[in-house]
């Protein structure tokens, strides 16, 4: 439905439609509600959120007797603040480039009251975040999102200053699952086409091709899929104060015994092969719960870690 306007009605129409989207940022309303506060009839209210339905996309109809609308997009004070915690915990972790992460940072910090901009802790600054992350991620992104493909030379692990050429179809960009850094899935455009994953802070030489992009999005792989794993863990000790304290994104919410002890779960994609190295690296202080072949792997590596702790040193028989 159309609603004509005269010059004269013009710019009442529009202070309506601002006063409208306005009341509809705050909270669902009816059409009824939104007549009373704007002292209209149910139908020029009516007609005046079907003009406002093609200024703003976001605005949406919820089902119901009788529907709301309502404008969504804008976060809330709540969510501000959840985002600003989890900026926190990447900087923490020196998964991300700290500048962008500032620049976010501030942007969710603005609306929120001055106490609480001053009560916030500065984002961290690790020492050993990778220094060329910053123009590798942007690059990365950019070639994932236009379907593009990409060039590069890849330090290989293990190898000191041992590099790879790789060219590759962007697949996904995600994060390590325990160490949140950056990591690449895609697949390599020369040879067998495997599915590979490579750590941003090793691509040296980033450079997004000029090809056209693929006509269709290139399907995740089938081991990036699915439900993956999920660790049931309990922690004990000083690591139980580390759990409480919410450093761990990847943790769910902590469930506290009586004894004091912490029970979590741990979600981890399908085919990971970082959970059990992250759980040996809190040696007394976890417990793994379950699932059945976890608890088998964990408890194999910790009986051969022990074989080896209480094995007699020999000396070395090539020493000098």
């Amino acid at each position: 439905m159309s609603v004509p306007l005269s010059p004269h009605d013009a710019l009442p129409l529009t202070e309506q439609l601002f006063y409208l989207s306005r009341r509809l940022r705050t909270a669902p309303r009816s059409v009824e509600d939104l007549a009373v506060a704007t002292g209209q009839s149910p139908e020029t209210t009516q007609a005046q959120l079907e003009v406002l339905q093609t200024l703003e996309p976001t605005l949406q109809v919820l089902p119901g007797t009788p529907p709301l609308y309502v404008i969504t997009g804008d976060w809330t004070a709540a969510e501000r603040l959840t985002l600003r915690r989890g900026l926190g915990a990447l900087a923490e972790r020196g998964a991300e480039p700290t500048a962008p992460l500032r620049e976010l940072a501030a942007r969710l910090s603005a609306p929120l009251p001055a106490h609480v901009q001053a009560a916030l802790p500065p984002l961290a600054a690790p020492a050993q975040q990778p220094l060329h992350l910053a123009e590798v991620l942007p690059l990365v992104t950019q070639a994932w999102l236009d379907g593009r493909g990409l060039r590069f030379d890849y330090l290989r692990p293990g190898r000191a200053h041992s590099r790879r050429r790789v060219t590759l179809q962007p697949v996904l960009v995600h994060a390590h699952p325990v160490t949140l850094e950056p990591l690449l899935t895609g697949r390599e455009t020369t040879g067998r086409r495997a599915q590979r994953t490579f750590r941003l802070g090793r691509m040296l030489g980033v450079t997004v091709l000029e090809a056209a992009p693929a006509s269709a999005p290139v399907p995740a792989p089938p081991t990036l899929q699915g439900p993956g794993l999920t660790a049931q863990l309990r922690f004990v000790g000083r690591a139980r104060l580390q759990v409480l304290e919410g450093r761990f994104a990847h943790l769910s919410e902590p469930l506290i015994h009586p004894d004091g002890s912490v029970e979590v779960t741990l979600q981890a994609p399908a085919g990971s092969r970082s959970v059990l190295p992250w759980l040996l690296s809190w040696g007394a202080g976890v417990q793994v719960l379950g699932p059945a072949p976890l608890r088998e792997q964990w408890q194999t590596e910790l009986r051969a870690a022990l074989a080896a702790a209480e094995a007699v040193p020999t000396a070395d028989a090539g020493a000098a």
